[in-house]
């Protein structure tokens, strides 16, 4: 745990430089990724087998099968990330006269371990509420997606949820198969809109602690669904920086804030990004930290775009968000 904690620590600190330096943020080639375990598991296994020349290339020394055994042990130590939806567990709920069934979806990402149990809870109302949505745009693309119709009759025996849930698992992944779909804001916010508001709600309502556990489950959420789109990310977690900087909760809330400038690296005009720095300096003073590289990017940014002195703070703008 304190080696993670130790890594994480050090990534955060070159994204922080290279941020402050203006140096672009380089990222791992796929490719070369797939290629390093090709040649150092796939490759050398074979050549133990048959001792083929180093300098040849694998498609040219090595017979059909051998060549189906050498791709297969690639794929089996490369495998794609996607994303899974499984609902395992489910409650039967009366309020007021009604009853009806919470169905637990939680969004694990597949391909590489995932520690994260990010999870929301939805009804049938809410399923059937997407639905309704999507057909709005997607009514040609999802024509030969079934969804689970409504039944009345024992739709509260086991038997008949079981059947309930292993459908609206199918459903989902039919859903996020579809590129257009999983990138829409309504497959995407089916997923947490209402804990987002709910938690924004609790922030300017002064529940803190409340606030922080709601949205560090939407920002998991997030994370695996949004990747595409910055600006969820960004307002989630300078909402977390503000809770815990009202929780003085210094070091995390430096360190979201570091996590949003990150995010925000090539987007210089975003309304979020002076204040988030802004605050990042000042908790980074409360640390002891050296904030000198970060406060004249402020400086330049300031210049550039002809700010002045009576900027919103970031607590200003995170409460204006997600009102209802």
């Amino acid at each position: 745990m304190e080696e993670n904690k130790h890594q994480n620590s050090s990534v955060n600190n070159e994204l922080s430089a290279a941020f402050c330096n203006k140096k672009p943020i380089k990222e791992e080639s796929v490719t070369g990724a797939g290629s390093a375990v090709l040649n150092a598991q796939g490759w050398s296994t074979l050549q133990n087998k048959e001792a083929p020349s180093r300098t040849a290339a694998p498609e040219a020394t090595l017979t059909t099968k051998q060549l189906l055994q050498y791709w297969n042990a690639v794929n089996k130590k490369v495998k794609p990330i996607r994303l899974l939806f499984e609902i395992p567990e489910t409650r039967t709920v009366e309020d007021e006269g009604s009853k009806y069934v919470v169905y637990k979806v939680v969004v694990i990402k597949s391909g590489t371990y995932d520690g994260s149990q990010a999870y929301v809870e939805r009804r049938y109302s809410d399923f059937e509420k997407l639905h309704k949505n999507i057909l709005k745009d997607f009514k040609e693309e999802i024509e030969e997606i079934t969804f689970p119709k409504k039944t009345m009759a024992r739709c509260f025996m086991q038997e008949k949820i079981t059947e309930r849930k292993l459908a609206f698992m199918d459903y989902l992944r039919q859903l996020h198969a579809i590129k257009d779909i999983r990138e829409s804001d309504k497959f995407i916010e089916f997923f947490f809109l209402p804990e987002v508001q709910e938690g924004y709600n609790c922030l300017r309502s002064g529940q803190y602690v409340r606030a922080l556990n709601c949205l560090l489950n939407v920002l998991s959420l997030q994370e695996k669904l949004c990747t595409r789109y910055y600006e969820r990310l960004v307002l989630t977690l300078s909402a977390l920086s503000v809770c815990c900087r009202d929780l003085s909760n210094i070091e995390d809330a430096y360190q979201f804030c570091e996590k949003g400038g990150i995010i925000l690296y090539n987007h210089s005009c975003h309304k979020y990004l002076i204040p988030l720095l802004t605050l990042q300096i000042t908790l980074g003073n409360e640390l002891g930290k050296n904030m000198r590289d970060l406060q004249q990017k402020v400086t330049e940014l300031e210049e550039l775009h002809g700010c002045q002195s009576n900027l919103p703070s970031l607590k200003e703008l995170v409460v204006q968000e997600y009102i209802q």
